[in-house]
């Protein structure tokens, strides 16, 4: 995956939370537990928001993972809505969005401009120490955040009754897929996931990747 698709998701995002509707609604609650409107666009947002600042630390050393290793080694078996972790996520997430979805919009439009000319420059192979110390390449940490992008846009315009899936692009889809697939088999095994995929009747409970 080149930045291309990454940033033309983040496109598809400053888009959604530019909408009408999403200011309007702002605090009610959205389609993702334990988040207000306001406080999943915040979350949404900070997939763009917070590369920068990897981009600008130190590389990392040690053994990199992948994008789907990323996940299994920073969620963990954390809890989605009880755990410290996810706890602090939402409170990051709240506060980003606590001075109201104009400002929110204008920081988000600044950082994917900066983004669209730096990420030209930068070596997708360079080794980044992202959240928890975890190393791993640019390539597979704008993964991680397409993911992130994907997953949150589709709640966000869910929760103010929008469909912005023809928005994105297939390869972004492709690669958040991919990323899932290869989650889902690390946490539930690889012959539960390729049966979920493919044989439903020898898999009734569908493997999660998250």
């Amino acid at each position: 995956m080149d930045a291309t698709s990454y940033l033309s998701t983040a496109a598809v995002a400053l888009r959604l939370i530019g909408e009408p509707v999403v200011a309007q609604r702002w605090t009610e609650d959205s389609a993702l537990d334990g988040y207000t409107i306001g406080g999943l666009a915040g979350h949404l947002a900070r997939a763009v928001l917070t590369v920068d600042r990897y981009l600008d630390g130190a590389g990392g050393s040690g053994d990199p993972v992948d994008a789907a290793g990323y996940f299994v080694r920073v969620l963990g078996d954390h809890h989605p809505l009880t755990s410290e972790l996810h706890t602090s996520v939402r409170h990051r997430a709240t506060q980003e969005a606590a001075d109201g979805p104009g400002p929110l919009l204008a920081r988000l439009r600044q950082a994917r401009e900066a983004l669209q000319e730096r990420l030209v420059e930068v070596d997708p192979a360079q080794q980044l120490a992202v959240l928890d110390g975890v190393v791993m390449s640019v390539e597979a940490y704008l993964q991680t955040r397409l993911v992130e992008l994907v997953i949150h846009i589709d709640d966000l315009a869910v929760s103010v009754g929008l469909d912005l899936g023809d928005d994105i692009e297939p390869e972004a889809f492709a690669t958040v897929a991919s990323v899932l697939a290869q989650l889902a088999a690390a946490r539930e095994g690889g012959l539960a996931t390729v049966r979920s995929l493919a044989r439903r009747e020898r898999q009734p409970h569908a493997v999660r990747a998250l």
